[in-house]
């Protein structure tokens, strides 16, 4: 998943002009070179590279590379034990990849007397970005976990309950699962001239917003119904579940009928579009670090009411980015600060100043984070942290495989197309099943 981005300038080498920093020579300095997603919360990240290089005898350097081509760039470089990075950064479904074929350091032992900062990551969300074969593989720093976001004065109108009621039998409320979704989307699916909260529509009104395009975030959406069901994207034999990718499939599909036309298009930041025109009245499981952006919807459309919530089923899709340190890494040790600086509570706390979605459980229950004045920038933190919660205890058998990366890539292919109507929903999973066998060459090992 790509991310909501702040501030603009590219990070390039960070000068060290501070006493502490002055005290270290330039000659004695240890440096180190970090492979990051140019454009990504530059500003924040920039002060974060300071304030270590005023702590430590340590240089940066910050390669800024396009999240399409981090990856493919990550791993000609691991591969090739060039010594390019010493510090890489991974999605959740790379880091088991990069494990296994020995492109990265564990940091167990490092880690061992840093206690307190595991302890400060929720195991959901361990589990699902640095754990693996018994062995921590870096720390996360930045969490794309999903919930729900929803026009709450759509749901809190009298008028919208009392039809919502009279069509369904039910009190219209926060969706508790995947059926109730279905029902709402379909609710408030509306044409122009039609009446919402008692105002005629001038345009079309959708009671939905999917991420349909031909993107990797199709699959996202669909993990959380499909793990709601008991289900994962690889059995425990390591294939692909055809019936219940079916399942879910089809009933995405159905809901395709409540969303705009540009859902076969579009990613996250065109359904933030969407939401912030007015053309949409909830999404399905969405990436929570977007409330920035969903919460500007009160600003361009009269009357809105945004509000948050975990997903139907209260399973979600759990994603970070980590940071990790390659074994052919000159200075390991310098590195594995770098990691614990930047994924420890003092930069994590100035990271969520900038509203950043932060991975410690004791910012995003921190109550400075959950004042009125903090609503527009961590508005999604207490939700994120009942996420963690309420799936405590899962893992998913896609992370944890050495071939996560390779079928997470593919995945978007067979599953946009039905979307698109190209395949059928049956077509889609067989298809998914078929090439995940002939990337992992049989069942896939699963390495937890």
């Amino acid at each position: 998943m790509q991310n909501y981005l702040l501030g603009a300038s590219a990070l390039c080498l960070i000068a060290l002009s501070s006493p502490a920093s002055a005290a270290c020579s330039d000659a004695d300095r240890v440096e180190i070179t970090w492979s990051t997603i140019a454009g990504f919360y530059t500003d924040a990240m920039a002060q974060l590279v300071n304030d270590f290089q005023e702590k430590e005898c340590a240089k940066v350097n910050v390669i800024n590379i396009d999240n399409s081509q981090l990856y493919n760039k990550q791993v000609i470089e691991m591969v090739g034990q060039t010594g390019a990075y010493d510090v890489v950064t991974l999605n959740n479904a790379e880091y088991a990849e990069f494990a296994d074929n020995g492109f990265i350091l564990p940091m167990t032992d490092f880690l061992k007397d840093k206690q307190s900062i595991i302890d400060d990551i929720h195991p959901t969300l361990a589990n699902m970005t640095i754990r693996y074969k018994d062995d921590l593989w870096g720390l996360p720093y930045y969490t794309y976990s999903s919930g729900f976001f929803y026009r709450a004065d759509l749901w809190e109108d009298p008028a919208e309950q009392a039809a919502f009621k009279a069509k369904y039998g039910y009190e219209l409320a926060k969706p508790a699962d995947w059926k109730q979704h279905r029902d709402m989307a379909e609710f408030f699916t509306r044409k122009a001239g039609e009446k919402l909260k008692g105002e005629v529509l001038k345009k079309d009104f959708y009671g939905v917003g999917l991420m349909a395009g031909r993107f990797p975030d199709i699959q996202d959406e669909l993990s959380a119904p499909l793990w709601d069901m008991k289900s994962d994207w690889l059995n425990s034999e390591g294939k692909v579940p055809v019936d219940d990718v079916e399942k879910v499939l089809s009933d995405y599909i159905e809901l395709l009928k409540f969303a705009p036309p540009a859902a076969l298009t579009v990613t996250y930041d065109g359904v933030m579009n969407q939401m912030r025109d007015g053309q949409i009245a909830m999404t399905h499981d969405f990436f929570l670090d977007q409330w920035p952006n969903a919460v500007k919807t009160e600003e361009s459309v009269p009357g809105a009411k945004m509000a948050v919530a975990e997903a139907p089923g209260k399973m979600s899709y759990v994603g970070g980015f980590l940071l990790a340190v390659s074994s052919s890494s000159a200075n390991p040790d310098m590195a594995m600060k770098f990691i614990a600086h930047i994924g420890g509570p003092e930069a994590q706390a100035k990271f969520a100043s900038y509203g950043g979605a932060t991975t410690l459980m004791s910012i995003l229950t921190d109550p400075k984070f959950q004042t009125p004045e903090a609503r527009k920038t961590n508005g999604e933190y207490a939700t994120l942290a009942k996420v963690f919660e309420s799936m405590n205890g899962f893992t998913s058998n896609l992370v944890s495989s050495p071939f996560g990366a390779k079928i997470y890539n593919t995945m978007q292919i067979p599953l946009q197309s039905a979307a698109a109507g190209q395949l059928t929903a049956r077509q889609a999973a067989e298809s998914l099943a078929t090439e995940v066998e002939k990337i992992c060459g049989g069942p896939c090992p699963i390495g937890k």
